[in-house]
């Protein structure tokens, strides 16, 4: 049985329907205020000890846990020093992101060594990197995060880092902004929605801000490939299309895609992300579609969807 956290979230609905439709064991987890265990859904507060004692008390042992839950609250403001360094954190909900995502990890790890549940796999994000010190970033590159949920999801990679010696098998795959075309929110659908509505995207923003994208299905696939991993105790990996991306790149590619759509570049240069997936490729035998294929399918859709409310 693999039961995924974070359930009821982007990645969690997507990878639950996928893994039932080819034929997984799979057990949703949502968060709740009261523990539930019922056939095909669990409910609980991962942040709860007490909540985790009484999931230590059902029969039912997952082979695999994929950690998807967490809190997300990003918030960057201008450096005081320059607008051309490396921004600054803005407010985020510190006390939430660190008992969301760490001591919920924490607690994840434990109940895994209780009760002798073999494999982790975590869901990181490019945000650890922050701004991006190599060209091309592998999973060696120095991690500078700029913000406190970059530090708490590196801060849970450490902790089942420890974890793997303890005897839990542990993937960590560290995926950047995801897009598909079902969801109505993030930087391509504005994009988009931009591009399709007055034939302009204007990359408005006044901090250095370090950006990637990567599909929906290129992640769940991902996700389905680590299920099946069988090699190091520890691995971390890049799940990327491995092609540059910035915010003014990634609105040059979506303008190409929709006639005479022009683009006015931010004001403030931004950094380019480009992270090698070479080795998930190698370990996993996974690699993404290319951007321009992916962005083409995806637009197509949004304007099918478009036409059909008109």
């Amino acid at each position: 049985m693999i039961l995924v956290t974070g359930a009821g979230g982007f990645i969690g609905r997507h990878l639950v329907e996928h893994f039932k439709s080819i034929g997984l064991n799979v057990v949703p987890l949502y968060h709740g205020s009261e523990v539930k265990i019922l056939h095909n859904r669990w409910e609980a507060d991962l942040s709860r000890i007490e909540h985790i004692q009484k999931l230590r008390e059902v029969a039912q042992i997952p082979h695999t846990i994929i950690h998807l839950a967490g809190h997300i609250d990003i918030s960057l403001k201008t450096n005081p020093a320059s607008p051309l360094m490396p921004p600054i954190p803005g407010k985020e909900d510190i006390p939430e992101l660190y008992l969301s995502n760490v001591l919920a990890t924490a607690n994840i790890l434990d109940y895994c060594l209780h009760k002798g549940v073999k494999r982790i796999i975590y869901a990181s994000s490019q945000a650890v990197y922050g701004i991006p010190t190599d060209e091309i970033l592998t999973e060696e590159s120095a991690c500078i995060p700029l913000e406190h949920y970059a530090v708490s999801k590196l801060c849970g990679e450490y902790l089942l880092k420890v974890g793997a010696r303890q005897g839990v098998a542990v993937v960590v795959l560290r995926f950047p902004g995801l897009y598909g075309e079902n969801r109505t929110e993030g930087i391509v659908y504005k994009f988009f929605l931009s591009a399709l509505q007055i034939g302009r995207i204007n990359v408005d923003i006044d901090i250095p801000l370090p950006l990637d994208v990567i599909h929906i299905n290129d992640v769940i696939n991902a996700f389905e490939k680590a299920v099946h991993y069988r090699g190091e105790n520890w691995i971390c990996l890049n799940i990327a299309t491995g092609e540059p991306c910035s915010l003014n790149l990634l609105a040059d590619s979506i303008a190409e895609l929709i006639p005479g759509c022009k683009v006015e570049h931010a004001a403030i240069p931004q950094p380019v992300v480009c992270m090698d997936s070479s080795k998930a490729r190698a370990v996993l035998n996974w690699q993404a579609v290319p951007r321009r294929e992916r962005l083409s399918s995806t637009i197509k859709k949004y304007i099918e969807g478009l036409s059909t409310k008109e």
